[in-house]
């Protein structure tokens, strides 16, 4: 196995850049070429250890220095008596601060929160790192407006990589939906708009080319997501790419589609430890032992109610409560008879 060779030029530059740094920082920021060729780390002797004259440590010092000025370090030279002192400009080599307003500190913030354990992971923490290293933080209400807890977790950075580059070069996609997990896989072709986020799901909204519509799609229930070929796939039959009307708010698309032939509610449940797993495979529970179904069918969650009780025991809202126990009676009666 090979060592890889230590790049001594680089060393000893990246020691005097930090060398200038620091005395920028806790001095006047001033050097002298004695102070760099006695205590830095490269210019007394040479890469076998063998002692430099003072002449040809010199040189070498203005050699570095002249490199540095040319990677665009601002440092200045001026004489003192008989002394050659260099200084740094900090000023001149700090980057500029990075502000955001509080909602982009946010929206910062949480993004880096995505994906926590899986493929995004890597990407959204790296980079809200180099971001809050230069000062930025979040702002963060009690209550954040959105926990990435669900569909994040799932999304694939290639997949996401994809959808981005589709919906920025207008490229047409196809994929493979399943409706519930008891349905078969349909292909979709789409004019992809963009990703929403609803209530901790997201969703694929674009332009469905054989519905000719707007449509939306949960990003759990697709796969084999791939940019289609003009090439190699007859597109013409569409015609060009659709755009999304002007003001199109994506967001209201999905609510909307969500509510078409459905009432959507948020209820709170009991469950029994083990029991209702249908049920508890799409809640959140809670810290106080409950669990939490949001934005689900309200006459799914009745008939589910119903056949599971009392293992499952909805307590909020109050409206399925009642529906639920008029059922149960109902069926108490018809017994009973």
């Amino acid at each position: 196995m090979n060592t890889p060779r230590r790049n001594y030029h680089l060393e000893r530059l990246t020691n005097l850049t930090f060398a200038f740094l620091n005395a920028a920082q806790t001095s006047s920021g001033e050097l002298t070429l004695d102070y760099i060729r006695t205590h830095i780390t490269g210019y007394t002797k040479d890469n076998h250890g063998n002692p430099r004259s003072p002449e040809a440590t010199y040189k070498l010092v203005y050699r570095d220095l002249g490199s540095l000025i040319r990677a665009g370090v601002p440092l200045e030279m001026y004489k003192s008596g008989d002394n050659t002192i260099w200084r740094l400009r900090a000023d001149d080599y700090e980057l500029p601060e990075i502000s955001f307003t509080p909602e982009e500190a946010t929206i910062l913030g949480l993004a880096g929160k995505m994906g926590q354990g899986d493929q995004l992971a890597t990407f959204s923490r790296s980079g809200w790192t180099k971001i809050a290293a230069s000062g930025a933080g979040t702002h963060l209400t009690p209550t954040p407006i959105f926990t990435p807890i669900n569909d994040w977790n799932t999304l694939g950075a290639h997949d996401l990589d994809l959808i981005t580059k589709a919906c920025a070069t207008k490229q047409r996609i196809s994929f493979y939906y399943q409706r519930t997990s008891a349905s078969d896989y349909t292909e979709r072709w789409m004019d992809p708009w963009g990703i929403v986020t609803n209530r901790d799901r997201l969703y694929l909204v674009g332009h469905d080319l054989d519905r000719d519509a707007p449509r939306s799609f949960r990003i759990t229930r697709i796969s084999e997501l791939e940019i289609l070929n003009p090439e190699t796939t007859d597109l013409e039959p569409y015609g060009p790419f659709h755009e999304p009307p002007p003001d199109t708010n994506l967001q209201q698309l999905v609510i909307n589609q969500l509510r078409q032939g459905m009432t959507l509610v948020d209820a709170t449940l009991t469950i029994e430890p083990g029991k209702a797993d249908v049920l508890r495979s799409r809640a959140h529970q809670q810290p106080d032992g409950t669990y939490k179904l949001i934005d689900v069918d309200a006459d799914w969650l009745i008939r589910q109610a119903v056949a599971l009780a009392p293992a499952a025991i909805v307590t909020e809202p109050q409206e399925i409560v009642t529906q639920i126990i008029n059922l149960l009676h109902q069926g108490t009666h018809h017994g009973q008879a």
